[in-house]
């Protein structure tokens, strides 16, 4: 896929951020048998994420809002065009474990006529697998340049359902990965049929647009988000 300079800008972005979390991966299975140091490490590993990719999105889209999952903002003028959504370490809690779901996560978000924003251009990479899943708004979604679809797979077989709920379906099985946004790249690449993530997930739905791309349904259905296949 030929992408947008914005989203070579976020890709270029994540790649530098994350470079260090891979040895610090190796250093936190060490640190193990301490949980207050690991809890410190992963910590710290999310901070460093997090200045890197203010210092790039600062160089390359200074004009561009930053906001990030636990609710730090830098606005750079009322009412901006544009803003990267930004989820710094999503899964942390599995990183400071030394599990190796945990991912970093940019979605470039518009600000339409109505003051909403929408989802225009998303990037999110897993670190341990160097999975890069991206796509852009009607050009479809992306692992390591490889188009998604979601799985086709429906209730006369088995399914997989990613639930924080633990909502039991007939003929399914139960995930939850511990990390809401890898749980929506590994739906569009069709290893799981169904998602539901409680809406206090404030920023899921900025990340949505890669299970869409991919050709999957979402909704909001009773106080959660429901992303299917059917």
């Amino acid at each position: 896929m030929r992408y947008s300079a914005n989203l070579n800008i976020i890709i270029k972005a994540l790649e530098k951020a994350t470079n260090h979390l891979a040895r610090d991966f190796i250093e936190l299975e060490n640190l193990q048998p301490n949980p207050n140091s690991a809890n410190k490490f992963a910590i710290l590993s999310q901070n460093r994420v997090k200045q890197i990719l203010i210092d790039e999105f600062t160089k390359f889209r200074a004009d561009y809002d930053i906001k990030f999952s636990d609710g730090q903002e830098i606005i750079r003028k009322e009412n901006n065009e544009y803003c990267f959504a930004v989820i710094a370490l999503d899964g942390i809690e599995n990183l400071a474990r030394s599990n190796p779901d945990y991912i970093t996560g940019v979605a470039l978000l518009h600000r339409g006529n109505d003051n909403q924003y929408e989802t225009v251009a998303l990037a999110i990479f897993k670190v341990i697998g160097g999975e890069l899943f991206y796509c852009e708004k009607g050009f479809g979604a992306y692992l390591n340049n490889r188009r998604l679809r979601v799985s086709k797979r429906n209730h006369q077989q088995q399914i997989i359902i990613n639930d924080s709920s633990l909502l039991l379906e007939k003929n399914s099985i139960l995930r939850n990965y511990g990390c809401p946004i890898l749980s929506i790249a590994y739906f569009a690449s069709a290893r799981c049929e169904k998602i539901y993530l409680e809406k206090n997930y404030s920023f899921v739905k900025y990340f949505t647009l890669l299970a869409k791309e991919a050709g999957g349904k979402v909704e909001e259905i009773n106080e959660q988000i429901v992303v299917s296949n059917l």
